[in-house]
C-alpha cells in the first residue's frame, strides 16, 4: 500500500498544487476586476461629481439671472410709480396755477389747434375763467354748457367737438410725457 498510498499522495499534491495555482490565479482575476471596477466607479464618480457641479452652476446662472429680472421689474414698478406721481403732481400744479396763467394756457392751447370759433364749456370750478376767457378769444367764441371734466376745456365747432380736457390731454401724450419725466428723473443712472 505504500506505493498507492504514494501515488495517492503524488496525485493529491498535484491536484492541491493545481488547485493552488487555480485559486491563485482566480485571486489575481478577481484583485483584478476589483481594480477595473473601482476605477471605473472612480471615473463614474468624477463624472457625476462634474456633472451635479455644472448642473449647480447653471441653477446658479439661473437663480442669479431669475433675481436680477425680477429686480429689474421692480426698479421699473417704482419708476413707474415715481413717474406717474410726478405727472400727478403737475396736474394738481397746474390745478392751482392762478386764473391768468389757466385763461393764458386755455387760449394758447386754442391757438395750437387753430379753432378760430366756437363754444366753450369749463368744469364747475372754473367757471369764473370762462367770461374772460371768451373776452381775450374775441367775439367769435361763447359760452357752452357746464362739462364734468377735472379741468381743460371742451370746444365745440363747426359740428366737431374738442376735448381739452386735462385728463385727456393727458392720457393722450402719458408716453410723451413718461420719457420726458424718466429723462429728468433717471439721467444719472
Amino acid at each position: 500500500m505504500d506505493k498507492i498510498d504514494k501515488i495517492i499522495e503524488v496525485i493529491l499534491s498535484e491536484a492541491q498544487d493545481q488547485a493552488d495555482k487555480i485559486l491563485q490565479k482566480a485571486d489575481q482575476d478577481i484583485a483584478r476586476k476589483r481594480s477595473e471596477i473601482e476605477a471605473e466607479i472612480k471615473k463614474i464618480n468624477l463624472l457625476t461629481d462634474q456633472e451635479i457641479a455644472s448642473e449647480q452652476e447653471t441653477i446658479q446662472i439661473r437663480t442669479d439671472s431669475l433675481i436680477e429680472t425680477r429686480l429689474r421689474q421692480e426698479r421699473l414698478k417704482h419708476r413707474q410709480l415715481l413717474i406717474e406721481e410726478v405727472i400727478d403732481l403737475t396736474l394738481n400744479k397746474f390745478n392751482s396755477q392762478s386764473d391768468q396763467e389757466k385763461i393764458k394756457f386755455y387760449s394758447d392751447l386754442i391757438q395750437t389747434k387753430n379753432i378760430k370759433s366756437g363754444e366753450i364749456s369749463l368744469n364747475r370750478a372754473e367757471q369764473s375763467l370762462l367770461d374772460p376767457l371768451l373776452s381775450k378769444l374775441g367775439p367769435e367764441f361763447s359760452a357752452g354748457e357746464i362739462s364734468d371734466i377735472s379741468g381743460g376745456m371742451i370746444v365745440k365747432h363747426d359740428r366737431i367737438e374738442e376735448n381739452l380736457s386735462l385728463d385727456l390731454i393727458i392720457r393722450d401724450n402719458r408716453a410723451k410725457l413718461s420719457v420726458i419725466v424718466a429723462n429728468e428723473l433717471f439721467t444719472a443712472e
